[in-house]
C-alpha cells in the first residue's frame, strides 16, 4: 500500500467516525426525558423534556418544569458537537420566582445535564431518557374480532382498483409503498385497533415528515398519521381529523417507535330517500390518550378516494410508514 492510499484511507475512516458519532448522538437524544431541577438555594422540582431532531444537526428541547406547583414551559436549541448535543435557551418561571432564567445543557448518551441561572436562584438540571409506550400496544384481538393484518398475511387488503396489495412485509409489519390500500371487506359500526411506526425523517418538514393516514368508512374521514412529536398541533397533525379538527392532546411518541390508534366509528345513517340522518361519529385514542370524543365529522358525502363508503383505507403518501396488529370488532353499539 502506498503512502497516498494510506492517508486517504485514514481520512475516510476519520470522516466515517465523525458521521457515525453525529448519527448516534442524534438517535439517542431524540425522545422523552424526565428528571429534576435543583436550585442552589435548596429548592427543587420535576422537569421533563421532549427533544426533537430538526435536521442538519439542529435540535430543540421543549421543557416543562414544576415551579411552585405551576407548570412552566421553556425552549432550548442547539447542535451536535462531537458525540454530544449542546443546547441553550430560556424558561419563564413567573415574576414571583424571578421571571426569565437562562439555561445551558448537554446531552451525552442517555444523560441530559445542565445549568440554569436567573434573578433569584441558580442551579443544575439532571434528566434521563425514558421510553413511553402505549397501554394498548400489542393488544390481542378479542373473541369475535376480524383480523385485518396479523404480521404475515397481506390478503385482506387491495388497491383502490381491486388489485393485490403491493405493500411490503418488513419485520412483521406492512410498509407503505405502491399506492393506497383498502380493506376488501366492508363494515358498519366498529372499533378498530392498529399500530403504526413513523420513519425518522429529520430533514423533512410539515406534511413531508412521515405522512400517512387512516381513512374511515362512511365519508372517508382521515385520522392523520404524521411525525408530530414535540410540534404544535393543528388540523394536519398526527391524530387530527384531517382538515377538520386537531387532536385535543398531542399524544405523539417519537418517530421510530410503535404507536397505537384505537378508533370507534359509527358510520353515517341514511333514510329511505338517501338523505343523511346521522353523520359519522368518531372517537379516537392515540397511544391510550383520548384525542376525539364522539366527534360528528363534518365531511358529509365526500368520497375523495373513490367509492370506499364502507371500507377502511390506509394511505401511501410516499413515506415508508409501517402498520401492524390491525383488527376490528364490528357492530359497536350506539
Amino acid at each position: 500500500m502506498n503512502r497516498s492510499m494510506n492517508v486517504a484511507s485514514v481520512l475516510s475512516f476519520a470522516v466515517s467516525l465523525v458521521c457515525c458519532g453525529t448519527a448516534f448522538a442524534a438517535i439517542t437524544a431524540m425522545g422523552n426525558w424526565q428528571g429534576t431541577w435543583y436550585g442552589d438555594s435548596g429548592t427543587e422540582g420535576t422537569l421533563s423534556a421532549q427533544v426533537v431532531d430538526e435536521g442538519k444537526g439542529d435540535f430543540r428541547a421543549s421543557l416543562k418544569a414544576d415551579v411552585g406547583g405551576d407548570a412552566r414551559e421553556g425552549i432550548m436549541r442547539g447542535k451536535v458537537v462531537g458525540d454530544a448535543i449542546e443546547l441553550k435557551g430560556t424558561i419563564d418561571v413567573g415574576a414571583a420566582f424571578g421571571g426569565v432564567y437562562e439555561l445551558w445543557g448537554k446531552i451525552v448518551g442517555e444523560k441530559f445535564t445542565g445549568r440554569f441561572a436567573g434573578a433569584e436562584d441558580q442551579g443544575r438540571v439532571e434528566l434521563k431518557k425514558v421510553l413511553k409506550k402505549s397501554p394498548t400496544l400489542g393488544a390481542e384481538p378479542p373473541e369475535g374480532a376480524i383480523v385485518l393484518f396479523n404480521g404475515n398475511d397481506l390478503s385482506k387488503w387491495e388497491t383502490k382498483d381491486g388489485k393485490p396489495n403491493p405493500w411490503k412485509l418488513v419485520d412483521g409489519a406492512m410498509e407503505a409503498g405502491g399506492g393506497d390500500i383498502r380493506t376488501k371487506q366492508e363494515f358498519g359500526d366498529f372499533k378498530l385497533h392498529l399500530e403504526f411506526m413513523i420513519p425518522i425523517m429529520e430533514d423533512a418538514r410539515g406534511q413531508g415528515r412521515g405522512n400517512s393516514g387512516v381513512f374511515l368508512p362512511g365519508n372517508c374521514e382521515e385520522v392523520q398519521v404524521l411525525d408530530s412529536f414535540g410540534w404544535e398541533t393543528d388540523k394536519g397533525s398526527c391524530g387530527a381529523l384531517y382538515d377538520q379538527k386537531p387532536p385535543d392532546v398531542n399524544a405523539s411518541l417519537p418517530p421510530g417507535e410503535w404507536q397505537t390508534y384505537d378508533v370507534t366509528c359509527l358510520v353515517p345513517r341514511f333514510d329511505e330517500k338517501g338523505s343523511m340522518t346521522q353523520k359519522t361519529i368518531v372517537t379516537v385514542l392515540h397511544n391510550g390518550v383520548l384525542i376525539h370524543d364522539r366527534f360528528p365529522a363534518k365531511r358529509q358525502t365526500a368520497r375523495r378516494h373513490g367509492d370506499d363508503n364502507r371500507r377502511i383505507l390506509l394511505q401511501d403518501h410516499g413515506n415508508p410508514v409501517r402498520f401492524r396488529n390491525i383488527w376490528l370488532v364490528p357492530a359497536v353499539s350506539n
